[in-house]
């Protein structure tokens, strides 16, 4: 029997990739028309990003905290505000309905769909011009996201299940705003889901299917955010899409490297920060670099100071982050900390600081007032928060510890170096230098780390020296190249791209220098990946800056396509192409797809599943489920009844090692199979054990969690043990009762039909 339903999977992905695009995008785009029309693409994206973010989280938790959160209090929300908008825009009144009704009846609706063919006609014009003088630009820029959510969305096919502890958490969060309850873990950043809330009510996707696959969504608008960030610091437009491709092409090395690339595939608040966090340092640079002011307010001593369109998005992008999660805000507090050193006068100058300054104070309280109203209403934190600050003093699970002196960073690479002694400055240059050695080796996951430590201050005295020559030269250069202004906003990108990645370097080996960890280590390594590959392109960029000079841009646009085509030749050789990304298994395929039929063909709420929790939020909309050790401790009991129609019984044959790391397979153009063996199993193959007669006959583990008892490997088997052999006395015992819905060498899933009113007995403790 194969139930594998692979074009179900692909049409729930695509429900919620449109979801998404239609909540985050289109409508705001509709509301916000008069904004928004005339806008550059920068900036209609990085609106719908922040602005749209953090409108839904206000907006959900403000109705929350109102106790009016409910299905239909969101729809007329949100299909009411864009229909009163249009009835005002077209400005109707009565004569005009009766007109518009008249018209109907004669032309019926072949006028109307004329003018609705003509609107869109129009509008695809305007955005034909907008897009036509960039369009190599912006192929490849789509080539190179299709391509990552292919890559980042392959596991959810390959598995579909959830791929990290942590998804469950949140699905039953989201499940939390469905009941009407916000923050039904506790105080918490919920932009994330009030969003997969949003598109859950008013478009009806589900929420499985939502935490399932738009960690990959999330991930490819954080490659996009870092390409906007990227156009901004470099000269060439199409540098930033060979960066891109570079990141995701190349392999991944370390672990830390290698963990933080298969986060950018789940469904996570501080994934989901990224790309506010990206767009926030982008405008926050952006504003400093305006010269004039656009949009003055205020009298008295406020006047000179301004708001302008840059300074609106920081503010809205930092308050996305801080809705996100607070990771991504002290990233990107670190990142902008390295602009503001390199426009520290721009920074606090009268006609800035002022304005900067409340714009952040704005976006932190925009951010933080539904959490204070929260904890106003009675609401505690979530546990979490005290873990953040546990890993701030050094004491979280994933806090590393302070390294040794006694320990060698890269020693095969750097060979036995012993420090100097009598030369205490000379041994904490060092061991500084060894540090960061250490650093580069688990972040960049390269073998050359010496190499792009001393990389770092050779380009930034480069850029100086150019700086200063080109400064020296203006004139010359200006005869010689026929321009009289000089745009060096790409040299000064050059040093911001070092800077920013040199402060997130310390930031990560903070805990080696026994400062403590404000990060930990794994949650920055994508963004700090980003900028090692984007400080990586500085010297191509400049060498396409050189060419420019002599060439024309449609012979610049052809080398850009050929050195796009190079990386891609380049990174797809064995050594360099990238590996396969892993979950954190927690059940076999087969048993997500068994609990989708069922789904699909019993009516709601007439059976129950015994099943680990895993199964309880996939199902957890349309039927009961009973925990499998509760079944097992009650069936040893007297009476036990499960009074549903239907009862089915999920049972591993080959209890599986819960959240091993499972590297997926696939075809050799997506990724090669290369990070298996001692950091996990290779699909198809799993750790698994072996369900005995023996193993059934051992005592329950009494663990102080209960669902330490699934997740721990041999507690796993007893409790398989246990309910395979009930299921086969439960046979013998009712041999017309029970039948087999789906069976394997790994899985199995027995079930039977009862009368609701009259169960049976499911306590055969004693039974002949």
């Amino acid at each position: 029997m194969d139930i594998t339903n692979t074009p179900y999977w692909i049409l729930e992905f695509i429900k919620v990739l449109l979801g998404y695009l239609v909540v985050e995008f289109l409508w705001p785009r509709l509301v916000f028309n008069r904004h928004l029309s005339g806008k550059s693409m920068l900036y209609q994206f990085s609106f719908c990003v922040t602005v749209q973010t953090v409108l839904i989280n206000t907006v959900v938790l403000g109705l929350g905290l109102l106790h009016i959160l409910n299905q239909w209090v969101v729809r007329t929300v949100f299909w009411g505000v864009p229909l009163i908008l249009l009835y005002r825009r077209l400005g109707v009144t009565e004569e005009k309905a009766v007109s518009f009704a008249d018209r109907l009846l004669v032309f019926r609706f072949k006028l109307l769909f004329k003018r609705l063919a003509w609107a869109a006609a129009d509008r695809a014009r305007r955005l034909w011009r907008s897009i036509r003088p960039h369009l190599m630009e912006y192929l490849l820029l789509g080539g190179v996201a299709v391509y990552a959510l292919i890559y980042l969305s392959w596991g959810a096919f390959q598995t579909c299940c959830y791929g990290f502890g942590d998804q469950y958490v949140h699905h039953s969060w989201c499940y939390g705003l469905m009941e009407g309850q916000p923050f039904s873990g506790g105080i918490y950043p919920e932009a994330m889901h009030c969003l997969l809330y949003t598109i859950n009510t008013v478009l009806g996707v589900q929420i499985f299917s939502l935490v399932l696959f738009f960690g990959s969504i999330q991930g490819v608008v954080f490659l996009i955010a870092s390409y906007c960030l990227c156009r901004e610091l470099f000269g060439w437009r199409y540098t930033p899409i060979l960066m891109l491709a570079a990141f995701i092409l190349l392999v991944a090395i370390g672990g830390v490297e290698v963990t933080g690339m298969a986060r950018l595939q789940f469904t996570l608040p501080q994934e989901f920060g990224f790309a506010p966090q990206m767009l926030c340092v982008m405008y926050f640079i952006r504003y400093l670099r305006a010269r004039e002011v656009q949009k003055p307010f205020g009298s008295g001593r406020l006047a000179g100071f301004f708001l302008e369109p840059n300074l609106f998005l920081f503010m809205m992008a930092l308050a996305a982050t801080i809705a996100s999660h607070f990771y991504p805000t002290i990233t990107a507090f670190f990142m902008c900390l390295g602009v503001s050193i390199f426009y520290l006068r721009r920074v606090f100058s009268k006609k800035r600081f002022l304005s900067l300054a409340l714009a952040v104070l704005c976006g932190v309280l925009i951010a933080v007032t539904p959490m204070m109203g929260a904890l106003a209403s009675g609401i505690k934190f979530q546990g979490s928060m005290g873990w953040a600050l546990n890993v701030i003093q050094g004491t979280g699970e994933e806090s590393r510890q302070i390294w040794q002196e006694t320990e060698h960073v890269g020693q095969s690479q750097q060979g036995e170096h012993p420090l100097p002694s009598g030369n205490k400055i000379g041994t904490a240059l060092g061991k500084g230098f060894q540090i960061l050695c250490r650093g580069y080796a688990e972040v960049i996951g390269t073998e050359r780390t010496t190499f792009y430590v001393i990389l770092l201050p050779v380009i930034l005295l480069v850029c100086l020296l150019l700086k200063f020559i080109i400064h020296l030269l203006k004139g010359t250069i200006a005869d010689w190249t026929g321009k009289e202004g000089i745009n060096l906003n790409w040299l000064d990108g050059y040093f911001l791209l070092v800077i920013m990645f040199f402060i997130l370097m310390l930031v990560y080996i903070a805990p080696y220098l026994g400062i403590p960890e404000l990060i930990s280590g794994v949650r920055i390594a994508s963004t700090q990946r980003i900028l090692f590959f984007a400080v990586a392109a500085i010297p191509l960029d400049f060498v396409f800056i050189l060419l420019a000079v002599w060439l024309k841009t449609v012979v610049l646009r052809g080398i850009s396509v050929f050195a796009l085509l190079a990386i891609c030749v380049w990174a797809s050789s064995e050594k360099n192409y990238h590996g396969y990304l892993y979950y954190e298994l927690s059940r076999y395929r087969i048993a997500v797809e068994v609990m989708e039929s069922i789904i699909n063909t019993y009516p709601d709420f007439s059976y129950t599943v015994v099943s680990p929790t895993d199964s309880l939020y996939q199902g957890i909309e349309n039927g009961w489920h009973e925990e499998l050790l509760i079944f097992i401790r009650q069936t040893a009991e007297e009476r036990y009844f499960l009074p549903s129609e239907y009862v089915f019984i999920f049972v591993e044959k080959r209890p599986l090692e819960y959240a091993q790391r499972y590297f997926f397979t696939g075809p050799s153009w997506l990724a090669l199979e290369k990070h298996a063996g001692e950091w996990g199993s290779q699909a198809p193959n799993v750790k698994s054990s072996e369900i005995s007669k023996e193993e059934a006959e051992k005592e329950l583990m009494d663990l102080p969690v209960p669902f330490q008892c699934y997740t721990n490997w041999e507690s796993r088997t007893i409790i398989e043990s246990k309910a395979y052999y009930w299921c086969q006395r439960f046979i013998e015992l009712y041999p017309n009762e029970m039948s087999v819905y789906y069976e394997d060498d790994s899985f199995v899933c027995y079930y039977f039909h009862q009368n609701p009113h009259s169960p049976f007995n499911l306590a055969l403790h004693g039974k002949d």
